[in-house]
């Protein structure tokens, strides 16, 4: 590795008022999408959040659990202050999407990271710098050395990788480790380990335990795989498959928990979301009902061609019949149109 550039110390950051004893309130939440390009308000757009409430005491570690499309991934875009929305949600006493101050104490990990879109792809690839890792965010690393090296070490990092060379796996661990570098005070995660092989997960869930217990940091987790989770998290919240609040509360008051912990049940929190999900599929599959697509919410405005870069999915390609206009003598000429006869 080349000799590492030298930059001035870190300034301080902005500080935040004493807000009490929850990092995170969300009162009567409703959010939908609105139509791409639209100026106008769609009042039939589908409600992907409704009357949702969550308060997350400082230092807890919820688990959030719901079917695909259940609105967790929205409602994590919300708390990390990518949507506006109508009713107002604190993050750390202040607004999630106004104010600013919350993005040197939040921290917002998802799959999206290291995508970026291809105009003539149409579709989003991997990012493929040839650059190597301790280039990547090279001020911030050399912001928080100690932390830097305690993350390399525990999601087994070389720095001296490039980025056009790693797999899924290890494209995922540098995200992890860019991500977390920074103390946060609230960290939201949708569904980050998914590409992280079984020790690295196990080691991460140790190390965010230790961040929400010595710093009381809040941790919000969204995820499907549920192996070692078992007696990680202090809260759960459910999201049913209306984007509504199926259950909500701490650990030990959720009384299907306990029973299964009394009975030394080997999955106790993978039986717990297969009791709850596996309601809404019998349920789903007995009225023929199928989930939206993921972007169905998504409206494609076939007149932006983006200055001539747009994909092919912004084509209207339907298939519509030829228009006619009545005969002239130019069109008799050669000009297009279909010729009518006159009447």
């Amino acid at each position: 590795m080349t000799a590492q550039k030298k930059f001035p110390p870190p300034k301080p950051l902005p500080s935040i008022k004493d807000y009490g004893p929850n990092a995170i309130e969300v009162k009567d939440l409703t959010f939908a999408y609105q139509h791409t390009g639209s100026a106008m308000i769609d009042a039939n757009a589908r409600n992907v959040l409704q009357g949702l409430n969550l308060t997350l005491e400082t230092g807890s570690r919820c688990l959030l659990i719901g079917a695909n499309g259940s609105g967790k991934s929205t409602l994590m875009r919300i708390l990390a202050g990518r949507h506006l929305t109508k009713q107002e949600v604190k993050v750390l006493g202040l607004n999630s999407f106004r104010d600013t101050k919350l993005n040197f104490h939040r921290a917002y990990l998802d799959c999206d990271w290291g995508m970026t879109s291809i105009a003539f792809v149409g579709a989003s690839v991997p990012l493929m710098a040839d650059i190597p890792v301790h280039e990547m965010m090279e001020r911030l690393q050399n912001s928080y050395p100690e932390r830097r090296d305690e993350l390399v070490e525990m999601l087994g990092i070389d720095l001296n990788w490039r980025m056009n060379q790693l797999s899924d796996g290890q494209r995922r661990r540098v995200q992890l480790m860019l991500g977390l570098i920074r103390p946060f005070k609230v960290l939201l995660l949708d569904e980050i380990t998914t590409s992280l092989d079984v020790c690295v997960r196990q080691d991460l869930l140790k190390w965010l335990t230790r961040e929400s217990d010595e710093r009381k940091a809040t941790i919000l987790y969204a995820t499907h795989i549920f192996d070692g989770l078992d007696d990680w998290a202090t809260h759960l919240m459910y999201l049913n498959n209306e984007g509504k609040c199926g259950w909500q509360g701490k650990m030990h008051d959720l009384e299907v928990y306990q029973d299964l912990k009394k009975n030394n049940h080997p999955a106790k929190m993978l039986a717990i979301a297969d009791h709850w999900l596996r309601k809404e599929l019998e349920e789903n599959r007995r009225l023929r009902k199928f989930e939206k697509a993921d972007m169905a919410h998504m409206e494609i405005d076939p007149t932006d061609r983006q200055g001539g870069f747009a994909s092919g999915r912004n084509l209207d390609t339907t298939i519509k019949p030829a228009k006619s206009r009545q005969g002239r003598l130019s069109d008799m000429m050669g000009n297009a149109g279909a010729l009518d006869k006159h009447s």
